[in-house]
């Protein structure tokens, strides 16, 4: 397989940046990341799968859906998918914000809206999985998005994301009003090819319908704490792996020992030490951290 560029010594830390990032997520459940792809790296995609396209129309791992093509996992389907695992504008903001070293790739998708006059792509919905897994009736935080935009979207009504901002604070979905189609506060995100929408998966989201004449094109990153399971795939294909770094595949679900996932070495977690290296170590395994204290000696009195 064809070599890729990502690369963790390409990865820009702007710790000022972050901050700024992280509040926006907080706030709102998003951050909008302005240029996050070149343009020639948009065009390179775009003509990747435009080069694959019958495969993919024809692959068992396109959703049944009707106006677009939705295919998941995609990072498996070109090496060029493989670049965005730890993209330089990006990866830092995912680490950051899930605040952890023991993170996986949770799932990667491509989707096209084609233009429709009677129907949006996706509907209204927060992600998780089933069962929603709550802290006093509000989804817990585990997972979030990289949505790529590979197509300009700086109008209304081009099949863009669309979002209702603090939404990941509510308890259950927001309010629709009668009649609409549309919860109360919602807003599309227009963005230009390139640019990258960070969001985390309480956050109530649905395409927008796209009235123009052209395909809205994106691609969606997800990523996990890895006590979480993947949502499109048990294991990676083995050529993938075979070409992939340490930390690669660990982002791609791979573990060296069989509790890797849950309380993992440091075999497990390469990129811990990059973690250390930019954000420290935080004592968060609470009761865990005690588990090689077996000790008797200082509790006699």
């Amino acid at each position: 397989m064809q070599q890729h560029p990502a690369s963790l010594e390409a990865v820009t830390v702007d710790h000022e940046a972050l901050a700024k990032q992280q509040a926006s997520f907080d706030d709102l459940g998003y951050v909008l990341l302005p240029d996050a792809l070149p343009r020639a790296k948009v065009e390179e995609i775009l003509s990747v799968i435009d080069a694959i396209r019958p495969e993919l129309e024809n692959h068992p791992h396109r959703a049944p859906v009707e106006g677009g093509l939705n295919i998941r996992p995609v990072i498996d389907k070109h090496p060029i998918f493989m670049d965005l695992l730890m993209w330089p504008q990006t990866f830092a903001a995912v680490v950051h914000l899930l605040g952890h070293y023991n993170i996986q790739l949770q799932q990667s998708n491509l989707i096209e809206a084609y233009p429709s006059n009677e129907r949006r792509l996706t509907g209204w919905h927060s992600d998780g999985g089933i069962p929603m897994i709550g802290v006093n009736g509000v989804r817990a935080f585990g997972s979030l998005k990289v949505a790529y935009f590979l197509s300009d979207l700086t109008h209304p009504n081009m099949g863009s994301l669309m979002v209702v901002p603090g939404s990941h604070r509510m308890h259950g979905p927001p309010p629709f009003p009668a009649g609409e189609h549309d919860p109360a506060g919602a807003t599309e995100i227009l963005a230009k090819a390139g640019d990258a929408l960070v969001f985390q998966q309480g956050v109530w989201h649905a395409a927008a319908p796209n009235y123009s004449e052209q395909s809205r094109v994106a691609l969606y990153y997800g990523y996990s704490y890895r006590v979480l399971r993947p949502v499109d795939y048990q294991s990676m294909p083995a050529e993938l792996l075979a070409d992939a770094t340490g930390v690669e595949r660990q982002l791609l679900g791979e573990t060296v020992t069989h509790q890797g996932y849950y309380v993992p070495t440091e075999a497990d977690v390469p990129l811990r030490s990059w973690y250390q290296e930019n954000f420290g170590l935080q004592a968060d395994r609470g009761e865990l951290d005690r588990v090689a204290d077996v000790g008797l000696e200082t509790h006699r009195r």
